[in-house]
Order: structure tokens, then sequence, then C-alpha cells
């Protein structure tokens, strides 16, 4: 079983601190790392660390991006089959 939640539909995230309402279609998922220019900076043992991650604008065009295992739940506008 599936919850087949559709990325596209998302309209809020819940975070540590809040609910956080995302604009459009904008919620996306990848791989979450830090860049400095086009070089990736966060490094394990001379690798580059990267982990699922997701982000998103907020109504008023903020970007909130973090780690996927940060989000403690996400509302859609209908119901999940």
């Amino acid at each position: 079983m599936s919850l087949g939640l559709p990325v596209n539909e998302i309209r809020a995230v819940l975070l540590a601190d809040r609910w956080h309402e995302v604009e459009g279609a904008s919620f996306t998922l990848d791989a979450y790392e830090f860049f400095e220019g086009e070089t990736a900076i966060a490094k394990g043992d001379g690798h580059v660390v990267s982990e699922a991650g997701f982000m998103f604008r907020e109504t008023g065009g903020m970007i909130v991006a973090g780690p996927l295992s940060s989000i403690l739940a996400v509302r859609i506008p209908r119901a999940v089959r």
C-alpha cells in the first residue's frame, strides 16, 4: 500500500515551528545539498553529503528548504486514494 501523496497538490507543510503555506505547485523533492557557487560544500570524509530534501516557495516569495525528514505532515486539497 502507498499513500500516494500528489506532490504538485501539496498546499501546506508542517515543520517543527508551524504550518507553512505553499505557493502554487512550487513544492519539489530532490537531493538536499549546500553549494557555494557551482561547488557542493557540505562534505563528509571528503565526499559530498546529500540526502532527500524538499523546497517550496511560501506565499510572499520566501523559499523554504530542508531535509525530507524534517516534514511532520502535509496538507492537500483532496482525499488520498
